[in-house]
């Protein structure tokens, strides 16, 4: 009788449990962030849900699985129909049948409250692949999570043209490490030099200092192996296009107070906090990261990059100053409170060379050099930061000039500055 019991009122509560109602489209609010770019007839708006607005929308914890919806919504005032490719959004999306089933309840003999699942996400799931000329198809694509930013390309093949749309959206909820920078504080307008002359600017750049440093601005931290030229939002939009994650901010007690939701979903830990190094006297202004394996989320197989903006311009651009270096796994060590830390690949040329060529295919790269400034260091004569990590370097900063007109690899401008130490000075370009 006792066990009977236990068996009847566990199957109430897995029955109670398995009630799915989610709310009316219309009442979950996130068409009032949508974007909307128009062109050759063709209009395209696109919108990004917060976790808590899909649970709403879907009855389910859909962030729990890294399923992240986009809601589109495509008019075609043409004359002739486009063929909507998803695989575009994400080479990885998940159908809307997919979707579901992945959220199926167990035990609700009977599974009611998963066919009213099905139904409901096959209704507002994004079904269509033409749309008729003068017709216009909304619905949700079920994508990969992106914690941080979200980059949605929706592309359209008309049969004479290809047409791309490209958005970028911070994911409702998430706060990067750069908003909490001051940015209007950092430098007043009249504080910038701005440089014409190449020859000036080149030197500018390498009398900087060569290293991050301590809180105290002590010691040699990471080499500053890294010069970006550009707008801001053009930097920015080339890393995510090529699936770099921003940073989550780091605070003193940041370990005490860890999602632990963020552990068992490893996409979200992707945008890991990095710790701190210092250059013109102040943390890194924003960082970037690029796991190993993305949809694993392995953190301590990353390449890390922190960036500063300088009080340098260049025929009227930003300069920005960064360091990287590629995290390759972790050691017992006496570094931390936790006697665990990430060791770095030594070599830290490799890093920089993996993120130019990684910016290369951006298509937003259009020149490139190097530069002198950073400090030159050998295997059997490493530089030892303040970590006790050793590390060498031939001593070059990688100059990236980031445009927003697209440009292929042939294309790029090979600046005839100094060069890395394993590059002929003979070669012709």
């Amino acid at each position: 009788m006792i066990i009977r019991a236990i068996v009847i009122i566990f199957l109430t509560a897995v029955l109670g449990c398995a009630n799915f109602s989610p709310k009316p489209i219309e009442e979950v609010p996130f068409k009032s962030r949508a974007q909307t770019q128009s062109r050759d007839g063709m209009t395209v708006s696109a919108s990004v849900l917060s976790d808590d607005e899909s649970e709403e929308l879907f009855g389910v914890n859909l962030a729990g699985k890294d399923i992240q919806p986009v809601w589109l919504s495509i008019k075609n005032d043409n004359e002739i129909p486009c063929l909507f490719l998803p695989i575009t959004l994400d080479p990885h999306y998940f159908s809307p049948n997919e979707a579901a089933f992945m959220n199926h309840y167990t035990l609700t003999l009977g599974g009611s409250a998963n066919k009213e699942m099905d139904k409901h996400f096959n209704e507002v799931g994004m079904h269509v692949e033409y749309v008729s000329a003068g017709e216009e198809e909304s619905g949700f694509v079920f994508s990969n999570m992106d914690p941080g930013i979200k980059y949605v390309e929706v592309t359209l093949y008309c049969f004479t043209t290809i047409e791309k749309f490209v958005f970028y959206f911070e994911v409702p909820g998430f706060q990067g490490d750069y908003d909490i920078v001051d940015w209007q504080e950092l430098y007043s307008e009249n504080k910038f030099i701005d440089y014409d002359n190449e020859e000036k600017f080149r030197k500018a750049l390498e009398n900087l200092p060569c290293c991050t440093t301590d809180e105290e601005g002590e010691g040699k931290g990471y080499p500053i192996n890294l010069v970006f030229i550009g707008d801001t939002d053009d930097i920015a939009s080339a890393f995510i296009r090529r699936g770099w994650d921003v940073s989550e901010p780091i605070s003193d007690d940041w370990e005490k107070k860890i999602d632990l939701s963020k552990i068992f979903s490893t996409a979200r830990y992707r945008t890991t906090p990095m710790s701190r190094e210092y250059f013109f006297g102040r943390s890194q202004d924003y960082s970037l990261q690029k796991t190993r394996q993305k949809e694993k989320g392995k953190i301590r197989q990353r390449i890390e990059l922190r960036v500063w903006l300088t009080p340098i311009k260049y025929k009227g651009e930003y300069v920005w100053f960064g360091s990287t270096t590629r995290d390759i796994g972790s050691d017992f060590t006496r570094r931390t409170e936790w006697y665990v830390a990430k060791s770095i690949d030594p070599e830290v040329d490799e890093a920089r060379s993996y993120l130019t060529e990684d910016i290369g295919l951006s298509n937003n790269l259009s020149k490139f050099g190097y530069v002198g400034g950073s400090v030159a260091s050998s295997r059997s004569n490493p530089v030892r930061n303040f970590k006790n990590q050793s590390w060498w370097s031939d001593g070059m900063r990688a100059v990236l000039l980031i445009e927003s007109e697209p440009t292929s690899l042939s294309e790029i401008e090979i600046l005839k500055w100094d060069l890395p130490g394993d590059i002929d000075e003979n070669m012709e370009f």
